[in-house]
Protein backbone atom coordinates (compact mmCIF):
# COMPACT_ATOMS: atom_id res chain seq x y z
CA UNK A 1 0.00 0.00 0.00
CA UNK A 2 2.65 2.07 0.57
CA UNK A 3 4.56 1.53 -3.07
CA UNK A 4 0.90 2.59 -4.51
CA UNK A 5 0.59 5.64 -2.31
CA UNK A 6 4.50 6.88 -3.56
CA UNK A 7 3.34 6.19 -7.47
CA UNK A 8 -0.13 8.20 -6.77
CA UNK A 9 2.17 11.00 -5.31
CA UNK A 10 4.98 11.30 -8.13
CA UNK A 11 1.88 10.18 -10.66
CA UNK A 12 0.39 13.10 -9.60
CA UNK A 13 3.09 15.61 -9.29
CA UNK A 14 4.56 14.70 -12.77
CA UNK A 15 0.58 15.83 -14.20
CA UNK A 16 1.31 19.16 -11.99
CA UNK A 17 3.93 19.74 -13.64
CA UNK A 18 3.19 19.01 -16.98
CA UNK A 19 0.05 21.48 -16.88
CA UNK A 20 1.85 24.27 -15.45
CA UNK A 21 4.11 23.85 -18.67
CA UNK A 22 1.44 24.32 -21.29
CA UNK A 23 0.92 26.92 -23.42
CA UNK A 24 -1.16 29.72 -22.84
CA UNK A 25 -4.15 30.38 -24.48
CA UNK A 26 -3.35 33.16 -26.53
CA UNK A 27 0.51 34.68 -28.29
CA UNK A 28 1.42 36.93 -30.54
CA UNK A 29 4.87 37.51 -32.76
CA UNK A 30 6.34 40.58 -32.95
CA UNK A 31 9.11 41.11 -36.09
CA UNK A 32 11.76 43.15 -35.13
CA UNK A 33 13.93 44.54 -37.68
CA UNK A 34 17.21 46.70 -37.70
CA UNK A 35 19.12 48.00 -40.93
CA UNK A 36 22.90 48.68 -41.02
CA UNK A 37 23.06 51.86 -43.51
CA UNK A 38 25.67 51.81 -46.31
CA UNK A 39 28.47 54.21 -45.85
CA UNK A 40 31.15 55.77 -47.85
CA UNK A 41 34.65 55.35 -48.54
CA UNK A 42 37.49 57.53 -48.19
CA UNK A 43 40.99 58.92 -48.21
CA UNK A 44 42.81 61.15 -46.51
CA UNK A 45 46.69 62.71 -46.78
CA UNK A 46 48.65 64.92 -45.23
CA UNK A 47 48.27 68.47 -46.72
CA UNK A 48 52.04 68.94 -47.68
CA UNK A 49 54.86 66.89 -48.14
CA UNK A 50 58.55 69.60 -47.73
CA UNK A 51 61.19 67.16 -49.79
CA UNK A 52 64.87 67.86 -48.64
CA UNK A 53 66.69 70.56 -51.56
CA UNK A 54 67.70 68.85 -54.58
CA UNK A 55 71.21 69.22 -56.90
CA UNK A 56 70.76 68.47 -60.33
CA UNK A 57 70.83 65.22 -60.71
CA UNK A 58 70.55 64.21 -57.40
CA UNK A 59 67.46 62.92 -55.32
CA UNK A 60 65.09 64.31 -52.99
CA UNK A 61 62.73 62.77 -50.41
CA UNK A 62 59.63 63.24 -47.81
CA UNK A 63 57.67 61.20 -45.72
CA UNK A 64 53.65 61.35 -46.17
CA UNK A 65 53.00 60.28 -42.21
CA UNK A 66 49.28 58.81 -42.17
CA UNK A 67 47.76 58.35 -45.78
CA UNK A 68 44.21 56.42 -44.47
CA UNK A 69 41.67 54.54 -46.26
CA UNK A 70 38.40 54.57 -44.41
CA UNK A 71 35.46 51.87 -45.49
CA UNK A 72 32.19 52.61 -44.13
CA UNK A 73 30.52 50.78 -46.64
CA UNK A 74 29.38 47.70 -44.56
CA UNK A 75 29.77 45.27 -47.45
CA UNK A 76 32.09 43.02 -49.08
CA UNK A 77 33.97 44.96 -51.95
CA UNK A 78 37.81 45.70 -51.86
CA UNK A 79 39.13 48.69 -52.69
CA UNK A 80 42.22 50.18 -54.33
CA UNK A 81 44.10 53.41 -53.11
CA UNK A 82 45.52 55.57 -55.60
CA UNK A 83 48.54 58.36 -56.32
CA UNK A 84 49.20 60.50 -59.39
CA UNK A 85 51.48 63.55 -59.21
CA UNK A 86 51.72 66.56 -61.14
CA UNK A 87 54.89 67.87 -62.55
CA UNK A 88 56.91 69.93 -60.31
CA UNK A 89 56.66 73.45 -61.82
CA UNK A 90 59.06 76.29 -60.67
CA UNK A 91 58.65 79.58 -60.21
CA UNK A 92 59.38 80.31 -63.67
CA UNK A 93 56.68 78.01 -65.21
CA UNK A 94 59.25 76.64 -67.80
CA UNK A 95 61.10 75.05 -65.10
CA UNK A 96 60.09 71.71 -64.85
CA UNK A 97 61.03 68.34 -63.09
CA UNK A 98 58.60 65.58 -64.44
CA UNK A 99 56.00 63.56 -62.44
CA UNK A 100 57.85 60.45 -64.21
CA UNK A 101 60.98 61.58 -62.30
CA UNK A 102 59.19 60.43 -58.80
CA UNK A 103 58.96 57.39 -56.65
CA UNK A 104 56.06 56.59 -54.11
CA UNK A 105 56.83 53.67 -51.43
CA UNK A 106 54.27 52.82 -49.37
CA UNK A 107 54.72 50.79 -45.68
CA UNK A 108 53.23 48.04 -44.73
CA UNK A 109 49.05 49.49 -44.40
CA UNK A 110 48.12 48.71 -40.61
CA UNK A 111 44.44 47.74 -40.51
CA UNK A 112 41.21 47.66 -38.48
CA UNK A 113 38.36 45.05 -39.23
CA UNK A 114 38.35 42.29 -41.48
CA UNK A 115 40.61 43.40 -44.58
CA UNK A 116 43.88 41.89 -46.15
CA UNK A 117 45.95 44.93 -48.13
CA UNK A 118 48.59 44.66 -49.87
CA UNK A 119 51.02 47.89 -51.07
CA UNK A 120 53.07 48.19 -54.39
CA UNK A 121 55.98 50.75 -54.65
CA UNK A 122 54.85 52.70 -58.04
CA UNK A 123 57.45 54.91 -60.26
CA UNK A 124 56.42 57.30 -63.31
CA UNK A 125 53.71 58.96 -61.39
CA UNK A 126 52.43 60.99 -63.90
CA UNK A 127 49.62 58.39 -64.47
CA UNK A 128 47.58 57.38 -61.31
CA UNK A 129 48.95 54.32 -59.81
CA UNK A 130 47.67 52.06 -57.87
CA UNK A 131 49.89 51.79 -54.21
CA UNK A 132 47.23 49.82 -51.89
CA UNK A 133 44.99 46.95 -52.63
CA UNK A 134 42.29 46.33 -50.39
CA UNK A 135 40.74 41.75 -50.51
CA UNK A 136 39.16 39.73 -48.44
CA UNK A 137 36.56 42.44 -46.83
CA UNK A 138 34.25 41.65 -44.53
CA UNK A 139 32.05 45.03 -43.05
CA UNK A 140 33.59 48.07 -42.50
CA UNK A 141 37.71 48.68 -42.35
CA UNK A 142 40.27 50.83 -42.36
CA UNK A 143 44.00 51.20 -43.66
CA UNK A 144 46.86 53.96 -42.65
CA UNK A 145 50.50 53.92 -44.01
CA UNK A 146 53.37 56.26 -44.59
CA UNK A 147 54.83 56.38 -47.61
CA UNK A 148 58.01 57.65 -49.02
CA UNK A 149 58.05 60.30 -51.75
CA UNK A 150 61.01 60.48 -53.89
CA UNK A 151 62.06 62.56 -56.88
CA UNK A 152 65.05 62.95 -59.07
CA UNK A 153 65.64 66.07 -60.75
CA UNK A 154 67.33 66.24 -64.06
CA UNK A 155 71.09 67.18 -64.29
CA UNK A 156 69.91 70.50 -66.04
CA UNK A 157 67.61 71.51 -63.79
CA UNK A 158 67.82 75.02 -62.63
CA UNK A 159 67.83 76.90 -59.61
CA UNK A 160 64.42 77.54 -58.29
CA UNK A 161 61.81 76.55 -55.79
CA UNK A 162 59.38 73.48 -57.50
CA UNK A 163 55.98 72.70 -56.61
CA UNK A 164 53.78 69.78 -57.23
CA UNK A 165 50.37 68.36 -56.05
CA UNK A 166 50.31 64.40 -54.89
CA UNK A 167 46.66 63.48 -55.27
CA UNK A 168 45.44 60.27 -53.46
CA UNK A 169 42.07 58.60 -54.42
CA UNK A 170 40.61 55.56 -53.67
CA UNK A 171 38.06 53.59 -55.84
Amino acid sequence: MRSFSRVSLVVAASAALVGSMALPASAADTTATVQVPVGSLSVSAPAGADLTTITPGGSASATLTGVQVTDTRAGEAGWSAQVVLSNFVGATPTNVIPATAAVYTPSVAVTSGTVTVEGAVQSDLSTAKTVQTATAVTGNNAATWDANLSVTAPADALADVYTATLTHSVL
